[in-house]
């Protein structure tokens, strides 16, 4: 008997200085629950100082909450890391602050970087300019995450701008990859249409959400045996009947 869990891997919360101030941990679980979300990935940008507050607000939420980065490679390709557990996570934290350009961020121009409890209560805000290129390579990148055990999706490989295809023009034969992500500006059938050469890597389609209201597309879908990490990336590998389905 497998589960159905509809799964978005791609949401920001206000720590992204893009993202609207009201995506607080329990705004997004609130309306996570509300679409029947039984998967999160939260990914801000180069950093994971929400996670640990999405993470103990999500015990009382039927949501495995997994936490994340979306980092931002010297090559200006986005790259979703996702990891089973916070330290984990805060280990690739590191790795990426050592490597973020000491550039003070100016929220009047970029937008602020909140660090929140789990309620939304400010506890400060990142002074570190987030929204730029770190110092590695997508390949130092990925081969950091998978020592760490973590997950590594190229992400809306569809757009032109911050994507690997748009960056690089192509997927090396070597990088190795769990997954790709296509955005929701484009559908799965055109995506299928229009990128043929991309489909024998595993697809996720995401929300990239920085407001509530962009939470709503939801179309990645994982068959599961239980509500876990080790569960989703045998999905992602398409292992003993594990699967990940794309809606229309």
């Amino acid at each position: 008997m497998y589960l159905e869990c509809p799964a978005d891997l791609h949401v920001h919360t206000c720590l992204s200085p893009c993202a609207s101030d009201e995506m607080i941990p329990i705004n997004i679980l609130n309306m996570a629950d509300l679409l029947g979300t039984k998967i999160l990935g939260i990914c801000d940008h180069n950093s994971a100082g929400n996670v640990e507050a999405m993470l103990k607000l999500a015990q009382d939420y039927d949501i495995l909450v997994i936490p994340g980065i979306e980092v931002q490679s010297v090559e200006e390709v986005h790259l979703l890391c996702l990891f089973e557990n916070i330290d984990q996570v805060l280990e690739l934290q590191e790795y990426v602050y050592g490597a973020l350009p000491s550039i003070k961020n100016n929220p009047q121009y970029f937008g602020h970087q909140w660090l929140v409890d789990e309620r939304g209560n400010i506890l400060g805000e990142e002074d570190r300019m987030l929204v730029t290129s770190i110092s590695l390579t997508v390949d130092e990148v990925a081969a950091k995450v998978h020592e760490l055990q973590g997950i590594i999706i190229p992400a809306h490989v569809d757009r032109k701008h911050f994507s690997i295809i748009g960056q690089l023009g192509f997927i090396p034969d070597n990088l190795s990859i769990d997954a790709i992500e296509f955005s929701r500006a484009i559908s799965p059938e055109d995506f299928k249409s229009n990128f043929k050469h991309l489909l024998n890597y595993p697809l996720i389609t995401s929300s990239d959400a920085h407001s509530l209201q962009e939470m709503v597309y939801q179309k990645t879908c994982f068959l599961l045996k239980e509500l876990s990490f080790k569960e989703i990336l045998m999905a992602l590998r398409g292992l003993e009947g594990r699967k990940v389905l794309i809606r229309d």
